[in-house]
C-alpha cells in the first residue's frame, strides 16, 4: 500500500473515531483514573494518529533512502 493510499485510509478511519456519535459513546461521568472517559478516548484517538504519521513518515523515508 502507497504512503498516499495509506494516510487517506487512516484520515478516514481516524475521522471516523471522531465523528459525534461515537464520541458519546464514550461521554459518560466516568473517572478512568481520574480522568473522564472522554478526555482518555480523545487522548487515546490523538496519540494514535500521531504513532500511524510517524510510522508512515519512517516507512516512506526508508523507501526513498532505498531508491
Amino acid at each position: 500500500m502507497k504512503a498516499r493510499e495509506l494516510l487517506a485510509a487512516c484520515f478516514l478511519f481516524f475521522g471516523t473515531l471522531l465523528v459525534w456519535p461515537l464520541l458519546t459513546i464514550a461521554n459518560h461521568p466516568v473517572l478512568i483514573a481520574g480522568v473522564p472517559a472522554l478526555a482518555l478516548y480523545l487522548f487515546a484517538v490523538w496519540a494514535a494518529i500521531v504513532a500511524v504519521l510517524v510510522a508512515v513518515a519512517v516507512r516512506h523515508r526508508s523507501l526513498e533512502e532505498d531508491e
